[in-house]
């Protein structure tokens, strides 16, 4: 591009480990244009604590209709919007967004589907399978003419949220060096068995002296399963049910020594902040979906199929069955409990916590 755009919009109307996923975009584009206004478009509920970026003007929301009341507000605003996914619905807010350079994606293997979007954008981007979600920000940026040297996953927190979170560790009894805990996910095929996360939570708080602090969502659901699955531990972990938000959250994370999670945005949120952790996965597809690693090199893909993956200071644990990964959501309709989550074994974690701790 030969101009700087004074305004972009960036669009994921997806969920929040999309979201957390386009942030290495905002830290390209803004390193380039210093001086341009970035806002983001997502959907509400999974994107609030991008408001706290200093490096995005402001954040807008859709509430999942066709236009979500957005449409009115982003109205040939901006001299360049981006879609992050291959979406009709985020596409058309792009081409209505924009003044002058569209940037939005398209599968390329749908004739019909496809063409309008290749005739209606200024640069137009045949989604790249099979690559992982955060390098499509290095696709986008490249076909922008950009030099990509770096991917890094970011969220801000500020003074508030910190002093939220001491308030609240000295409030719960948290002294010296503590482990966060995570044992939900979205989907119920994404879970692991609770008694295991006890035994893992009691084993590793017995070799390191690491304090167990447990998280939910604030779903009312959640906060009942995590005091229930709490009391399997021999040594009680500090509950947080649902007290915290995203941004605090992870500034909880980064202090922290270690987090053990799921196939989570949770998990997504820990890798930003580069601490030890070992994250459990069913049939969903590492190479698209890992936790990013952002001290690791541009073109990182997950180097097998299944199994132990470890890039820095990250270990995705998969079982090693044929059928993974599959991709679907679990084994039926209904969306139960996976075969391949409870074919991880606590001593597999163990070893993982091990191997990033000893």
């Amino acid at each position: 591009m030969s101009l700087e755009p004074r305004s972009i919009l960036i669009v994921n109307i997806r969920l929040i480990g999309d979201v957390i996923l386009t942030t290495p975009l905002v830290g390209i584009l803004k390193e380039a244009w210093p001086d341009t206004e970035i806002d983001l478009l997502v959907n509400r509920g999974t994107g609030e604590f991008i408001e706290k970026d200093p490096r995005v003007r402001q954040v807008l929301f859709s509430d999942g209709s066709r236009s979500g009341g957005y449409l009115g507000r982003i109205f040939r605003r901006y001299d360049l919007a981006i879609n992050m996914n291959a979406s009709d619905r985020g596409n058309l807010a792009v081409l209505l967004a924009s003044r002058n350079l569209r940037v939005g994606l398209y599968y390329g293997n749908r004739f019909w589907k496809d063409i309008w979007k290749k005739l209606l954008f200024s640069h137009p981007v045949s989604y790249p399978f099979p690559i992982h979600y955060a390098r499509l920000c290095q696709v986008v940026a490249e076909k922008l003419g950009l030099t990509v040297t770096k991917l890094e996953s970011k969220i801000f927190w500020d003074t508030t949220d910190e002093n939220i979170v001491a308030d609240l560790m000295v409030l719960k009894g948290v002294q010296g060096p503590y482990m966060v805990v995570h044992p939900f996910a979205r989907w119920r095929y994404k879970y692991w068995l609770p008694e295991r996360f006890a035994a893992v939570s009691d084993s590793v708080a017995e070799r390191y002296g690491l304090q167990p602090v447990w998280t939910s969502s604030p779903a009312e659901e959640e906060q009942e399963a995590l005091a229930a699955i709490s009391d399997l531990c021999r040594i009680a972990p500090v509950l947080l049910p649902g007290e915290l938000s995203l941004n605090q959250l992870t500034c909880l994370l980064a202090h922290s020594s270690l987090y053990l999670g799921l196939d989570t945005a949770v998990s997504h949120l820990a890798a930003t902040t580069g601490i030890p952790m070992v994250a459990l996965y069913g049939p969903t597809i590492t190479d698209w979906w890992s936790p990013w690693n952002n001290n690791g090199p541009l073109a990182q893909q997950c180097p097998l199929s299944r199994g132990k993956q470890r890039t820095g200071s990250i270990i995705v644990l998969q079982a090693e069955l044929p059928c993974i990964p599959c991709g679907r959501a679990g084994c039926d309709d209904r969306g139960g409990d996976a075969p391949c989550m409870q074919a991880i074994e606590v001593g597999e974690v163990l070893a993982a916590v091990d191997e990033l701790l000893a």
